[in-house]
């Protein structure tokens, strides 16, 4: 009896000091971050996108610079230098060259640098001001054949948009904008800035019934059942529904997406890839949607 209480009380102590000598649980704390894009808006993003200081995005409107933005508004755009579709001067901005008004289309892929890096990277690279052009620059200067290094580098933004604002267009970049290629097909020829970009297959292969429907739902009471009561889109003259999304297919996503700032069209911001290659579908149809 006397063996057994013995090797009992060994087993005890054992138990006792083994337990001492493991690590605590480890308490996992989610980096700052996480919550800040967790937070943020891929909606206001994509308007920041499109012309950050538009009054959509709920930008400050008494921003003492907002007149250098608008009178140098490329230069500012994120769109100009990306692209409505992300692939710069890779895709459908490979023909837009510069001009004293505007700056050149970055080769950079911003669309596929967004997919294959985390929130905190996209964020720092927009964030930083090192290589950035600061606003005191004067851009009446540029002149894209001799004076072009400042006026072609991206804004120092972290001077001019908010921490959250920054974020939002991370969310954008990586959850809002659109993989066009899954939306129609383009055949790019040349190089920038003389290449030429032509769209086709319109609508891959979506439902172009399911994307009738959609436009009628959503669209129609403004543009018409056949996308011709609104004639001069994007101050095009005779640019109808049908005939933009055919040829301006790369533009035409994010406009439907986030909306025509300054007008009355507001964008269908929770519009699905699927919806909107069903409505592409539809609005391929030139014989529905004519020129």
């Amino acid at each position: 009896m006397k063996t057994l209480k013995f090797f009992m009380a060994i087993m005890v102590l054992a138990a006792i000091f083994s337990s001492c000598g493991k690590d605590p649980v480890p308490v996992v704390v989610e980096p700052e971050w996480k919550a800040e894009y967790a937070e943020a808006s891929a909606t206001n993003g994509g308007i920041l996108y499109d012309k950050f200081w538009a009054e959509e995005s709920n930008f400050d409107q008494t921003n003492t610079n907002i007149p250098a933005f608008k009178a140098k508004g490329d230069f500012f755009r994120c769109k100009q230098c990306h692209g409505w579709d992300g692939l710069g001067n890779q895709g459908a901005y490979i023909n837009r060259a510069p001009k004293a008004n505007r700056p050149r289309v970055t080769g950079f892929n911003i669309y596929q640098y967004a997919q294959a890096n985390e929130p905190n990277v996209i964020f720092d690279m927009l964030n930083k001001t090192a290589g950035r052009r600061a606003m005191s620059y004067d851009l009446s200067t540029y002149d894209p054949a001799t004076n072009f290094t400042e006026g072609d580098k991206m804004p120092d933004f972290s001077k001019i948009l908010t921490i959250h604002q920054i974020w939002d267009i991370v969310k954008f970049l990586k959850t809002g904008m659109m993989d066009v290629t899954k939306l129609y097909d383009a055949t790019y020829t040349g190089a920038y800035p003389t290449g030429k970009a032509v769209f086709s297959n319109v609508g891959t292969d979506g439902d172009a019934t399911a994307g009738l429907a959609y436009y009628n739902a959503g669209c129609k009471m403004c543009h018409g059942t056949d996308g011709t009561t609104i004639p001069d889109l994007d101050a095009t003259p005779g640019m109808t529904a049908g005939k933009f999304v055919r040829k301006k297919s790369n533009e035409a996503q994010h406009k439907i997406h986030y909306g025509q700032l300054g007008s009355i069209m507001a964008g269908k911001f929770a519009i699905t890839p699927t919806e909107m290659k069903n409505l592409y579908k539809a609005l391929n149809d030139t014989v529905v949607f004519p020129n």
